[in-house]
């Protein structure tokens, strides 16, 4: 294995020169060999609005010293630091082949930011391997600065269960939201724990369906942060993997004389691989037709693959996933990538957000 700064780089999957940013999206972050999901599925809920990803780091573009000061907050201390990297990323190469980059992948438009952010949060918890396994509320935690509400997703006709990770020491409890940080020092001192999270469910322990979809979209239209995890391995969603949550719609129809709501989402698998395949996957002509609603609704083009984003009904999404992680991080004035750009190829539609804000880089070390 070797080293290689980023504007070494000219990828084939990549289209023009190697840049730290250009149309930062949800849906070309791509996870490499490494087991965090949980972190590279975070990325792509922060990318759901560029500014977010941008404010994380003091340069702008790529640098002649290859140095990069990225901002991350420390759960443990409860303060945001500055981690400083190189741009020389983990690449291997046999003789004869093209060579590839080990861990996350530049984006298709050889965006490095991703694989720069894996990087300072390798170095934030001090190794790549100690990133392999960890859950989304953390890594959220990590990018924002705000708390996290989990909801434990029942797949039957129970009642959802709100809880949350905290930071400290826990002698109670021997559970960790990641795998224990693999950090000697931090572990002997504190844990990770499940607490109630009732304070951020309008008090409520037990969950309706009602209440969480309602919820769920109301939140996902102030943008903020979505990311979930899975159950086993069901129609081609992948066990204990964590995804992106980018949209939630619901779909007015009518059957049989009688007015219905049909409950959509579309998630995004960090691999860009193994695509649902299901009801609604992308070559589901019959389901597709029979709702001609939600072909419009959702824009979707039947038979043209998606990079591992995919629509499917609640309903099924209730039995594939087990949890949701949502990050309360919604600044004001920020907006979703859109459509409307002449250069973009993305399918979100503008909206206005929330108000909680960054702490500003002049407030740093």
């Amino acid at each position: 294995m070797m080293g290689k700064e980023a504007s070494e780089y000219m990828l084939f999957a990549s289209e023009g020169e190697p840049c730290l940013f250009k149309h930062v999206s949800p849906r070309d972050i791509q996870q490499g060999y490494l087991g965090d999901c949980w972190m590279v599925s975070s990325f792509a809920a922060l990318a759901e609005y560029p500014d977010r990803v941008r404010s994380l780091f003091r340069q702008q573009e790529l640098t002649a010293d290859g140095r990069y000061d990225v901002r991350l907050y420390d759960p443990q201390s409860e303060e945001w630091k500055v981690v400083t990297i190189d741009d020389r990323l983990p690449y291997w190469k046999r003789k004869g082949k093209h060579g590839n980059l080990v861990f996350a992948k530049p984006t298709k438009e050889n965006e490095f930011w991703p694989c720069l952010l894996e990087k300072a949060v390798a170095k934030f918890v001090e190794s790549y391997h100690r990133l392999d396994g960890g859950w989304e509320s953390v890594a959220l935690e990590c990018l924002t600065g705000k708390p996290s509400l989990c909801i434990s997703i029942s797949p039957d006709e129970k009642p959802h269960s709100p809880y949350s990770f905290t930071c400290g020491p826990d002698e109670a409890s021997a559970s960790h939201c990641t795998v224990h940080m693999r950090i000697q020092s931090y572990d002997a001192n504190w844990s990770y724990a499940t607490v109630d999270a009732s304070i951020m469910t309008e008090c409520e322990t037990q969950l309706s369906d009602d209440w969480v979809w309602e919820k769920l979209k109301q939140w996902n239209g102030e943008g903020q942060a979505l990311a979930c995890n899975t159950r086993g391995n069901y129609k081609g969603i992948l066990g204990s993997h964590a995804y992106t949550l980018l949209r939630m719609l619901d779909i007015p129809y009518t059957r049989d004389g009688q007015q219905k709501i049909l409950r959509m989402l579309h998630v995004r698998n960090p691999h860009e691989t193994n695509e649902w395949f299901g009801r609604f996957h992308d070559d589901d002509w019959e389901t597709w037709n029979a709702f001609p609603e939600a072909l419009k609704a959702t824009g979707h083009k039947v038979g043209i693959k998606d990079n591992g984003v995919f629509w499917m009904d609640w309903d099924e999404y209730k039995q594939g996933f087990s949890d949701i992680a949502v990050n309360f991080s919604a600044e004001k004035d920020g907006q979703r990538y859109t459509d409307s750009s002449p250069e973009a190829t993305r399918h979100h539609q503008a909206v206005t957000w929330g108000v909680v804000g960054h702490q500003p880089w002049a407030g740093l070390k």
